[in-house]
């Protein structure tokens, strides 16, 4: 049983109901609803916000705090996320895609105190807990604080008489906070919402320079795609950093996808600031394909192995092999580590930012959206075409790895289209004959790695790759032939 005065266990749900409270009320007595109320002792917490003199991290939706005793967390927008074992300059790696080398200093200091309220039934069970939670807050160089107030609710989930007794009156106590505050944060359902237990005051964020085009014209089109795609990079930036799976593989995708939409949607946007920002993130493209190639060889590698007949591939000649193409892959990991913290990566993603934000029009700018779309993809169909009736025609290796790049050039730009968009039957086809291509491709430059080794094991890989190579080639000749 718990202590009279203790606070939950760990496995307490967080709050279910919140109220912002914008005045000095106090919280409404309590002792008629519990058997016994217990009295945490009051916790403060300082912390210090970090961010650029300019407010680079505030602008992006992003929160970085330090505590007292030296811990950091990062909010993006989905609550405080805990960053361990970090020194004072360690956060910059995974906030380095919004930093781009500037430096962090303190901008805000946060004072928190949270004052808690422990609600025991008649059977001595802990059934909610009640906190009233104030949060101070203002520059390091000036005198005025910003000040936030919060009530939270948190309890069992059982229904208990005494939680509907305690929510009726915190809700009584501060409904003419509700009436300034737009009401309690609830989730609506009764249940526990899952969600940070207090809400923080909001970050101050700078207000938006962007351009803005009038809707439905060719130029907002392509803003707004490009922002979407320009986020979906920012994400993965960090996943790269930390080593996730695939995180390369995805963020060369999203760059694909960006410069994608600058070729197909031309005349949108200024042609020189699109060509140099495609420029820009072609080369860091390329930097991440290297390392996307080094994995690809090694995995194709050993799937040849599993597809080998039994007996003849020797387990110790194949597992120095499969180690020395994991090395390279790890120097190659290394060496893009270095492209995403080198000013190539920051400038082709201030270059892009710029873009957008600025959105220097072209001669379609104004356009209408569907028929501007219609006409470039068209276009881009009748490309796809003649590269398709060469690649049907030839065995060449670069033919048919030009053919899956105007597919896929093809698929991404319909995908950035949406609803603008026609009907497009083949969109699917698209996507089976780019991947049949792809492993076609993968398997023989396999192929071609393994010619250079001498052993009797690496000739079985590659007879075995040549069967592969040829048969989903002939697979994405097959799908482009009927496009």
């Amino acid at each position: 049983m718990h202590q009279r005065d203790d606070p939950h266990d760990d496995d307490f749900p967080a709050p279910r109901v919140t109220w912002r409270v914008p005045d000095a009320r106090r919280l409404p007595a309590l002792e008629p609803y519990a058997d016994v109320v217990g009295r945490v002792p009051d916790v403060m917490v300082r912390e210090a916000v970090w961010d650029t003199s300019d407010g680079v991290l505030a602008a992006a939706g992003v929160e970085l705090v330090r505590g007292e005793d030296g811990t950091w967390t990062v909010d993006r927008g989905e609550g405080p996320e805990h960053l361990a074992d970090r020194s004072a300059d360690a956060p910059v790696p995974e906030l380095a895609v919004h930093l781009r080398g500037r430096p962090l200093t303190v901008v805000r200091l946060r004072d928190t105190t949270t004052s808690l309220l422990v609600l025991h039934s008649r059977d001595g069970r802990v059934r909610a807990e009640v906190a009233d939670v104030r949060v101070d807050e203002g520059s390091p160089d000036e005198a005025v604080l910003r000040a936030g107030r919060w009530w939270a609710l948190a309890d069992d989930g059982s229904g208990h008489a005494l939680v509907r007794g305690v929510e009726r009156a915190l809700r009584d106590a501060a409904e003419d906070a509700d009436t300034d505050a737009g009401g309690p944060d609830t989730d609506g359902g009764g249940g526990a919402a899952d969600r940070a237990p207090v809400p923080r005051l909001a970050p101050l964020r700078r207000p938006s320079t962007s351009h803005r085009h009038p809707s439905g014209t060719a130029a907002r089109f392509v803003v707004d795609a490009l922002a979407t795609l320009r986020a979906d990079a920012v994400r993965l930036d960090p996943l790269v950093r930390r080593r996730e799976p695939d995180a390369v593989h995805a963020l060369r995708g999203a760059l694909r996808r960006i410069r994608s939409v600058l070729v197909v949607y031309r005349g949108a946007l200024d042609r020189d600031a699109s060509e140099s920002v495609r420029r820009s993130l072609g080369a860091v493209g390329r930097a991440a394909g290297t390392v996307r190639d080094a994995e690809v060889l090694a995995a194709s590698v050993q799937r040849l192995a599993g597809r080998a007949p039994e007996g003849l591939v020797d387990d110790v000649t194949l597992a120095g092999l499969v180690g020395r193409l994991r090395s390279a892959h790890g120097d190659a990991t290394a060496g893009f580590d270095e492209v995403l913290c080198s000013a190539e990566w920051f400038g082709a993603l201030d270059a892009l930012d710029a873009l957008i934000a600025d959105a220097p029009p072209g001669p379609r700018a104004g356009d209408a959206v569907r028929p501007f779309v219609e006409r470039r993809l068209h276009r881009e169909r009748r490309r796809v075409r003649r590269v398709r009736d060469a690649a049907t025609r030839s065995a060449d290796l670069e033919v048919l790895h030009d053919a899956r790049k105007a597919a896929r050039r093809l698929r991404f730009a319909i995908d950035a289209a949406g609803g603008f968009a026609g009907t497009h039957r083949h969109l699917g086809r698209l996507r089976r004959a780019q991947a049949s291509l792809g492993d076609g491709l993968d398997a023989a430059n396999a192929v071609a790695a393994l010619r250079h080794e001498a052993d009797f094991t690496a000739g079985v890989l590659a007879t075995v790759g040549r069967q592969r190579a040829d048969r989903r080639l002939r697979r994405g000749r097959e799908l482009l032939a009927r496009l």
